[in-house]
């Protein structure tokens, strides 16, 4: 056996890491992580203030990531005091016991691991819109138990059997997760012996449960982003089929010119079946294209925020499985990103339905600048229903209207546009 590093060696050493590094990184994230909570209540409240409410699938579903993200968000804002006070010579602001580390670390790793299964509950719902085109009523009844139920059932078990088998430890940078406790002090001491000064057993948590452990993790940060990949090509997939079919039949029934034409010509020779059918059949085409395209750049939009959360943590856990040092720059950058889900998720609810509405106000009135439509959009004062996006109700099963700010200057120049 190796003699252990001196305990003056260690608290010298740890010092600098504890009011450097240690110290910088925790008051990042837990300060970031409070952002995250006001955010995702925010969120929260929007959803139920506005018209549809919790009624349609894709709202309970931020529901359930917000709800996932606020439980994730309050172990990420205790700025390191549950971590072991065995810890406190490299760990700043370290106060806590084994009791409070196992209190953390099972709040983390059910918000973690919630909020990163609804990612992909969210990708697999804009599937299900978009190449099947179920309903919404459809979806509540035959989908979407399995949606909330599979990332709520996976992450309660194996939280608590992590638990349960002490396989939740300080993993030397400010959180209670699941690694073996091997801490600097540890070097050189037999596992399951504690080191004189210290109170808990070195290599805790080094038992057939770590396996499971990492089978979680695999499965958390690894198949995760693999379905949101496939799912997300699926889509782009459907959708570039929808605007080819789209093209076969024609756009141009749609629009007023040809309409008008039309009408002339039935009006002359009488009542065009095949021409009301084609037109029909023109309008209900361009809506599924329409709709197709929200919610692939709905499902684009959730993929981007995933990747800004949990982007950097991958590249952690990968670096450590490869016996690498974690490089302090990817440290910083997942004290940063890693909190911020509940943000983007309130940004992606609210910024893109204005921006999508911007665009298609740009699109009919081409002397409209793109940042001034969307500058209008975003500031405008409009029902709370503005901020939807199209979704379907579980009454009528259609898509719902978007109804537009009167006070927005694009409405207005467009208005102005269709007057003449």
């Amino acid at each position: 056996m190796e003699n252990p590093i001196p305990l003056d060696q260690l608290f010298e050493g740890g010092a600098e890491v504890r009011d450097g590094h240690s110290k910088t990184t925790t008051i990042i994230r837990s300060s970031l992580a409070i952002v995250s909570i006001i955010a995702s209540f925010l969120l929260i409240m929007t959803i139920r203030r506005s018209h549809s409410g919790l009624s349609t699938t894709y709202h309970r579903l931020l529901l359930g990531m917000s709800i996932a993200d606020i439980i994730m968000s309050v172990g990420l804002a205790t700025y390191n005091s549950m971590i072991p006070s065995d810890d406190d010579y490299y760990v700043w602001n370290a106060k806590g016991n084994v009791a409070t580390c196992n209190a953390q670390g099972f709040v983390l790793f059910m918000g973690a691991s919630i909020g990163l299964l609804y990612s992909c509950s969210l990708n697999l719902y804009c599937l299900v819109v978009v190449k099947y085109q179920k309903t919404d009523v459809y979806i509540r009844k035959k989908v979407e138990p399995f949606l909330h139920g599979v990332p709520i059932l996976f992450s309660t078990i194996t939280a608590i059997t992590l638990v349960a088998r002490n396989n939740v430890n300080s993993d030397g940078y400010g959180m209670c997760f699941a690694p073996v406790y091997d801490p600097p002090h540890c070097e050189g001491v037999e596992e399951g012996k504690v080191r004189e000064g210290f109170t808990i057993p070195c290599g805790r948590g080094n038992n057939g449960g770590v396996v499971y452990a990492y089978f979680g993790f695999f499965f958390v940060l690894f198949a995760v982003p693999i379905i949101i990949g496939i799912s997300l090509g699926m889509i782009y997939r459907s959708v570039l089929q929808q605007e080819k079919k789209l093209t076969r039949y024609g756009a141009g029934t749609l629009s007023p010119s040809a309409e008008q034409s039309s009408n002339t010509d039935d009006r002359e020779s009488g009542t065009s079946l095949a021409g009301r059918l084609n037109r029909v059949r023109g309008a209900v085409e361009q809506a599924l294209s329409t709709q197709s395209q929200q919610e692939r750049k709905k499902s684009l939009s959730y993929s981007i925020a995933y990747l800004l959360t949990w982007g950097f943590v991958i590249v952690r856990i990968s670096v450590i499985i490869a016996g690498e040092e974690w490089p302090t720059t990817i440290w910083y950058l997942a004290s940063i990103f890693n909190p911020l889900q509940g943000l983007y998720n309130l940004l992606i609810y609210y910024l893109q339905p204005k921006v999508l509405k911007a665009n298609r106000s740009r699109e009919d009135n081409h002397n409209t600048s793109r940042c001034r439509c969307i500058f209008a959009k975003a500031f405008s004062r409009s029902k709370t229903a503005d901020i939807e996006d199209t979704g379907k109700s579980d009454d009528n099963d259609m898509p719902q209207n978007i109804m537009p700010s009167k006070s927005s200057a694009c409405e207005e120049e467009n208005s102005i546009e269709e007057a003449k």
